[in-house]
Formats: C-alpha cells, sequence, structure tokens
C-alpha cells in the first residue's frame, strides 16, 4: 500500500507540472547517482512517452568514472533504450580556460546537451535537479553576494532544460529509491569537501537537527521570491521600454534616451538590472557616462555602449570588429558579391540614371578596388578644395558619433588612396574634368 501511494505521489506531481513536456521527445541526463535513476526509473513508468539517456564520462575518478558509464550502459540495454555517452577531459579543459573543475564539467555538460538538443531535435533535455540541490545554490549565491535572482535556486524549466523532481526534497527520493528497490551508483568525489556545493551540503545537513521543515520553509521563501521577482521584472520591462527610443536585432542596436535614464530612481538598481544583461557592471562607468562627452563609450565583453549626443547608443561588439578589420576586394565594376553595402558602378551613366549618383574619372582608378572602414592616419583631399585633410578631422567637423564613423564605408583607390568616403564627399583627385575620357557613376 505504501509503495502504492509513493508511486501515485510522485507521478502525480511530476505529471501535473510537466504534463505537456513529458509527452514530447526527450533525452533524459543520467549520471548514474540517486537522483537521474530515480527520475529515469519513474519516466519509465509513463506510457507514451520517447526517450533517450545521454551519460557525461568526465573521466575525473578513473576507474570510478569508467565503471559509471558501464552501469548505464547496460541499464539500457537491459531497457532496450537508446544511449549517448560522451567523455570528457575535463581537467585539460579547466585548466585550458581558467575554471574550476566543477564550472569545467558544467560548461562540457550543458554544451555538449545542446549539441544533441540541435543534432537529434529532442525537445526538452530531462535533468534530475531536486529541491535541496535548489536550496544549496540559494545558499551558495548567499554566500558570493546576489540579488533576488541568484535568490531563486534552480529554475524548474529553463527553455529546453526541465527539471521534474523539482519539488521533491533528497530524503524523499531517497525513500522512493527504497521502496521500489532502484539500484543506482555513489559518487566518491560527493563527500569531497574541497567543493563549495558540498561545503554548503555539509552545512545544511545541519539544520535538519533543529526542524524537519527546514527545507519546505525554505522552498516557501524561494517561493515567495519568484513572485515578486516576477513583479520586479515586470517593472524593468516598463523602464526598458520607456527608455528605449529604437531598437534592432539583427545587427544588435539599441538607442536610448539620456534624460529617461537619469529619471529611474533608484538609479543604481535600475541601470545594475537594465544593464548587467548586456555585461555592464560598473554601475559608476555608467552613471558617469550620462553626463559624458559625446564619443565616450564603455565596454563589456560582447557589447559596447556609446554616448552619441542626448542618446546612448548599444551595438554588439561583434559587428563592431567585423567592420573595423574587414576589407571587401572589387576586381572590377561587374563585381560586387558579398559586399556590405548596396553600391553599383555605371561607366559613362546616361542621363536618366544620373539621379542621386556621385561621378569620377575612370581613368584615374586602378583595380583592385577596397572597401573598407577608416583607420587613423587616413587622409583625402576634400572635393574642390586644395591640400589634404585627416579623415578624423572631417569626422569631427561633420559631428559624427563613433558609432557613426565606424559604419561609414570607404572606397579605395589601388595605390592607397581615398576615392569616396561613400555616401558622403569625394576626393578630389578623382573628379571629373574637362579632360576627363570615361566617366563612372557611383550610386549607392
Amino acid at each position: 500500500m505504501e509503495k502504492e501511494k509513493i508511486d501515485h505521489v510522485f507521478l502525480e506531481k511530476i505529471i501535473k507540472n510537466f504534463s505537456f513536456e513529458i509527452t514530447k521527445k526527450i533525452c533524459v541526463a543520467v549520471s548514474g547517482g540517486l537522483d537521474s535513476m530515480v527520475l529515469i526509473n519513474l519516466l519509465l513508468e509513463i506510457p507514451n512517452i520517447d526517450l533517450v539517456v545521454a551519460h557525461c564520462n568526465f573521466t575525473l575518478r578513473n576507474k570510478e568514472s569508467d565503471e559509471d558509464e558501464i552501469f548505464i550502459k547496460n541499464f539500457c540495454i537491459k531497457k532496450n533504450i537508446i544511449c549517448h555517452i560522451k567523455r570528457f577531459d575535463t581537467l585539460s579543459f579547466s585548466k585550458k580556460n581558467k575554471l574550476s573543475i566543477q564550472m569545467a564539467a558544467r560548461k562540457l555538460r550543458y554544451d555538449w546537451f545542446t549539441e544533441l538538443l540541435k543534432i537529434y531535435s529532442y525537445e526538452y533535455i530531462v535533468l534530475g535537479h531536486h529541491l535541496n540541490d535548489t536550496i544549496e545554490t540559494f545558499f551558495i549565491n548567499i554566500f558570493r553576494g546576489t540579488g533576488i535572482k541568484g535568490l531563486l535556486g534552480i529554475p524548474k524549466k529553463n527553455k529546453k532544460f526541465i527539471r521534474p523532481l523539482y519539488n521533491f526534497t533528497k530524503k524523499e527520493i531517497l525513500h522512493y529509491a527504497t521502496i521500489k528497490n532502484i539500484k543506482w551508483r555513489l559518487d566518491s568525489s560527493n563527500k569531497e569537501i574541497k567543493y563549495l556545493r558540498n561545503k554548503i551540503r555539509f552545512f545544511l545537513s545541519k539544520f535538519s537537527y533543529f526542524s524537519s521543515s527546514f527545507d519546505k520553509g525554505v522552498q516557501k521563501t524561494i517561493n515567495y521570491l519568484h513572485d515578486e521577482n516576477f513583479l520586479i521584472e515586470k517593472e524593468i520591462d516598463k523602464k526598458y521600454r520607456k527608455i528605449t527610443v529604437e531598437k534592432k536585432e539583427n545587427p544588435f542596436f539599441w538607442k536610448i534616451e539620456c534624460k529617461e535614464i537619469e529619471k529611474l530612481n533608484p538609479l543604481s538598481f535600475y541601470l545594475f538590472k537594465l544593464f548587467s544583461p548586456y555585461g555592464f557592471y560598473d554601475i559608476n562607468g555608467l552613471k558617469h557616462l550620462i553626463n559624458a562627452q559625446s564619443g565616450k563609450l564603455l565596454l563589456s565583453k560582447k557589447y559596447r555602449i556609446i554616448k552619441n549626443r542626448n542618446d546612448w547608443i548599444v551595438i554588439s561588439n561583434h559587428f563592431y570588429l567585423v567592420n573595423k578589420n574587414k576589407i571587401y576586394i572589387i576586381q572590377n565594376i561587374e563585381n560586387r558579391d558579398f559586399l556590405p553595402i548596396d553600391i553599383k558602378f555605371f561607366l559613362d551613366p546616361k542621363k536618366e540614371t544620373k539621379k542621386k549618383m556621385f561621378f569620377i574619372d575612370f581613368d584615374k582608378i586602378k583595380f583592385p578596388l577596397l572597401l573598407r572602414t577608416w583607420r587613423k592616419g587616413d587622409f583625402f583631399v576634400p572635393f574642390n578644395m586644395k591640400g589634404t585633410k585627416k579623415l578624423s578631422k572631417y569626422y569631427k567637423e561633420k559631428k559624427f558619433s563613433l558609432l557613426e564613423k565606424e559604419q561609414i564605408w570607404l572606397l579605395i583607390n589601388g595605390n592607397g588612396y581615398i576615392i569616396f568616403i561613400i555616401g558622403n564627399r569625394l576626393d578630389d583627385r578623382f573628379k571629373v574634368t574637362e579632360k576627363t575620357k570615361k566617366i563612372l557613376g557611383i550610386k549607392i
């Protein structure tokens, strides 16, 4: 009777929380430990479910790791389940990428899981995290310092990753495994105090002596925090829309009004919530940028914020670097494939095609031409003027922002001279004169 009751409680909670997800084609992450073995056995109890297994061998425990792999292989053969197995040189990866062993293993694991999702079109990766894992994460983040989001623990569902055991305690899972006579492997590394999570786990185990409801109490707190975070995120979204002038995704471009940023209160809180997702954690730097001179910028690993007069412009560093370092070669006037801008050339253009066109002396150009953005030291001879001018000075006179400078293309002659600041000004050395025999029209 107790066995039937336990089965009913576990399956009812899982089906209630994940009734949609578990009907899909899923891949279950199975380490061989208690949690994942209970998870896979539970899922096998649910009819009409299409599942496979994925096992990571991190090769950190020598023979023990290999025995875990064999254990999973044999289980899958017995249950007639497809099993993906991946061996990692975790130690070398952690040293190469300067990560802790646990963080290295986590990155390797999730990168592989994401790969499996794409290759085999699985709907979800199912993981064996439970309530105690969430509580441990809660306290780990407290020790490290965090906001409300860091106190939410491990999410029940995160995109393509779901955790059906999310609401069950370790004690309940152990009890279920005992009643159902489920076999699992013990991981000796779980006893090593050198890992922060293991230290936290040992620390939290002491609370059980004082209160049997400790786990459920922390769970209630986390649930309350989820509700509060939901309201905060809604407010953040309102402010996001309030400060945004323009937003595009490809390439990423976000224009923000500085006056609206100044109105945010408390300023530090909103700056962190709005810009930390883009890698900007220097709150003082963000504050100084509000009233900084045009052209000042802040950099994160993936993005840059540029002060542009009364606005902020946020763009991808990747987009900037691609433009900055890329050179496009134009072999002849017909060769315009794979150029970043739509530029057309017309030799001796007819009157009807001359609208919105720039003209140069064809005989003065030398192929191949180049298309690139500006570099330090670039100069040209402005159209109808004598003497050279640095491009940086010209851009300053035109009051171009740093972003605008990075996006202006230059047409370069075969001898290295600038022919045309695209869409702006021609170089006087290439202008059409009375001696010109062939005219080349350039249309953007």
